[in-house]
């Protein structure tokens, strides 16, 4: 992955499948984002293709990780199918979708 970042805030742009494959190396890359300093995440998810359960859950746990450090997360342009999941699930609370990125920060294709 490639990371510019530009602490406090921080985009994080991820493409693909998000699912029980990809979510480790995610979760590792944003838990490390926000014990650096890029406590204000935003999560690009306009490329993404699906989002499964250990998806959501890498992105439940670093909201909350976001949130002990003082900070947030947010997910830019979500495609429809994902934020149709988030709705179901009630997740806007924890998950709050951005109407654009706070700063720089990119990460390689998560499939």
């Amino acid at each position: 992955m490639t990371v510019l970042s530009d602490p406090p805030s921080a985009t994080v742009v991820l493409d693909g499948e998000i699912d029980i494959a990809t979510a480790p190396a995610i979760r590792r890359f944003l838990m490390a984002a926000i014990s650096g300093g890029d406590v204000h995440l935003t999560v690009d998810m306009s490329g993404v293709t699906f989002l499964g359960a250990a998806g959501i859950g890498v992105l439940v746990a670093a909201a909350h990780r976001a949130r002990e450090a003082g900070g947030s997360l947010s997910l830019l342009a979500p495609s429809p199918q994902v934020q149709r999941l988030l709705d179901v699930l009630h997740l806007d609370g924890i998950l709050p979708t951005a109407q654009h990125s706070r700063g720089r920060f990119v990460a390689g294709s998560a499939a």
